[in-house]
């Protein structure tokens, strides 16, 4: 982007800007706001910003609606003049990593806040003073957040997000995780897609067990007539148009009991969840299920099953980086609508998944890594029919 727009752009009543090369500079803000004071898009997906900090001048465009800065930088600033943008609907950071000014909760007309690697600043006591308390709960118009932990997770303000139809929360230590946390998800009967990722923070506790004092202080009991906490992380009985789930954390355990899964999960991702028993034996429970990862010794056990006549909607199973695995059996009629198969870095599974050759559907076999080597030069050795099989989807 140039300091200098053509007169035809200077003399223009613009709405919409899309930049996809070049930096910007002061001079190009500059001229951005002499001209374009009347832009309601502004789209930066592509640019370098000059010093990784928007100007403050960026609050004069009081008319934009929608934001985006994805860019070639790792880093972003926003400065706080950004809460003047009473009129934005959607702001986009991509992958930037960026500490967001605390006046974003000022934006009342907020819908979307895609913003998975930044953090929102903690509003200080003199700004509290001066300006008065600004808190989550205000944007009650989001549909998309994902965000970073931060004091806003801090008491039941994301409750009220009723209208939220996607959330991710990224890097969340289990300091949070508290009585008020798990209500707040429990409102959220209208979200579609609901990312998780948790550290431990400052103790050593899994999910589960940091949990189950939640469950003794409420005096909860787990049957079908008190549908509960799923993993003691939120109860999902209600939650009729969640169909793709993501969790990042120790578990150990899965609940048993269908009852705690979606109704409708048509995608379910387990990453680090470390996770001792066969997770195909609950997992198979779940009738509408296409997609499912297991990544980063989601599973630590050495063996999985797949048993006859389950997982038959299932059309795309990714095991990445399971360090134990040692073997896979896919038993007649299992994962019989199965089309892709991803079986990366789980060095241990020497050998082909067991039965893989009936699964007529399958049109994609990936292997990564040192996976299933033997079986590999076993069939490549012997050459015929399997090798042709094989061949055909790899």
């Amino acid at each position: 982007m140039d300091s200098t727009f053509p007169i035809s752009i200077r003399r223009s009543q613009m709405r919409t800007l899309v930049s996809f090369s070049g930096t910007i500079g002061k001079k190009s803000w500059g001229s951005l706001q002499e001209h374009i004071k009347l832009l309601t898009v502004l789209n930066l997906s592509e640019e370098k910003v000059d010093g990784h900090v928007l100007p403050r001048d960026i609050g004069q465009l009081i008319h934009l609606k929608f934001l985006c800065i994805k860019g070639f930088s790792s880093h972003v600033k926003l400065p706080s003049s950004i809460g003047r943008l009473v009129n934005l609907q959607s702001l986009d950071l991509g992958a930037n990593d960026c500490n967001i000014p605390h006046s974003i909760w000022i934006l009342k007309k907020l819908r979307h806040l895609e913003c998975s690697n930044c953090k929102v600043s903690s509003q200080s006591q003199i700004n509290k003073c001066v300006n008065g308390y600004l808190g989550v709960e205000q944007l009650t118009n989001l549909q998309t957040l994902a965000l970073k932990e931060g004091s806003w997770l801090e008491g039941d303000g994301l409750g009220k997000f009723t209208q939220l139809r996607s959330l991710a929360l990224r890097e969340c230590s289990t300091s949070y995780l508290k009585k008020e946390f798990f209500e707040s998800i429990a409102k959220l009967t209208v979200l579609e897609i609901l990312e998780l990722s948790f550290t431990e923070g400052h103790t050593k506790k899994t999910l589960v067990n940091r949990l189950g004092s939640v469950r003794e202080k409420k005096n909860v009991t787990i049957d079908h007539h008190n549908k509960t906490l799923l993993l003691g992380l939120m109860p999902f009985s209600h939650h009729a148009y969640l169909y793709n789930l993501s969790l990042d954390g120790k578990i150990e355990k899965l609940p048993k009991e269908i009852e705690f899964y979606p109704p409708k999960l048509l995608r379910l991702d387990l990453w680090g969840c470390k996770l001792t028993d066969d997770p195909m034996m609950i997992l198979k429970k779940l009738p509408l299920l296409r997609i499912l990862t297991l990544w980063f010794d989601a599973y630590v056990g050495e063996k999985m099953v797949c048993s006859s006549g389950v997982f038959l909607q299932l059309e795309r199973l990714q095991l990445c980086t399971l360090n134990e695995l040692e073997e896979l059996i896919v038993e007649r009629g299992a994962m019989s609508s199965l089309k892709n198969l991803e079986i990366h870095y789980c060095n241990k599974m020497k050998k082909l998944p067991h039965g893989l050759l009936q699964l007529t559907n399958l049109e994609k076999l990936s292997l990564r890594g040192l996976s299933c080597r033997e079986s590999i030069e076993e069939i490549e050795e012997a050459w015929g029919e399997d090798w042709d099989k094989l061949h055909k989807i790899m």
